[in-house]
């Protein structure tokens, strides 16, 4: 059975030319070149027990560009938000399939820089970011994220 994008965790296509996700695994990272992504970005550090060792290297091998911005869990940084949009901007054009552990960094990410640069009204950015910080319903955005968006969304 060969990989499919939509088996990647919290899979969300957002439009033509981005899409978010949780960590892929080796053979899903396949689906997404076959998917017609041309760039990856990895808001997930390296150092963390799910992160994917040799990403790097296999997105290049898959012949895509790589992009790494790594987002501590317990403390997002407003430099990290700026880091992202500053690729995304760089990418702009290309296909970009965008991923942490779960989906819920990019999210966060992107919802927000929807509304600062693409014109999203807060209820869209909202409604993104509750496809998977609102899925399971033992868990909930915590202080410090609450914070952090409402901190890059000024």
């Amino acid at each position: 059975m060969s990989a499919s994008i939509a088996d990647i965790k919290n899979f969300i296509r957002i439009d033509d030319y981005v899409g978010t996700a949780g960590q892929p695994t080796a053979e899903q990272f396949g689906a997404v070149r076959d998917a017609g992504y041309e760039a990856v970005v990895n808001l997930l550090p390296s150092e963390q027990g799910n992160a994917l060792k040799g990403e790097d290297a296999l997105i290049r091998d898959l012949g895509m560009e790589y992009r790494y911005i790594p987002v501590i869990w317990t403390a997002p940084q407003p430099q990290d938000f700026t880091a992202f949009c500053n690729v995304m901007h760089e990418l702009e054009g290309k296909r970009i399939f965008v991923h942490c552990a779960a989906n819920m960094r990019v999210t966060a990410f992107y919802s927000s820089y929807a509304m600062k640069y693409l014109g999203w009204s807060r209820g869209q950015a909202d409604a993104l970011v509750a496809r998977v910080w609102g899925a399971d319903p033992n868990f909930k955005m915590d202080d410090t994220w609450r914070s952090f968006v409402a901190l890059i969304r000024r």
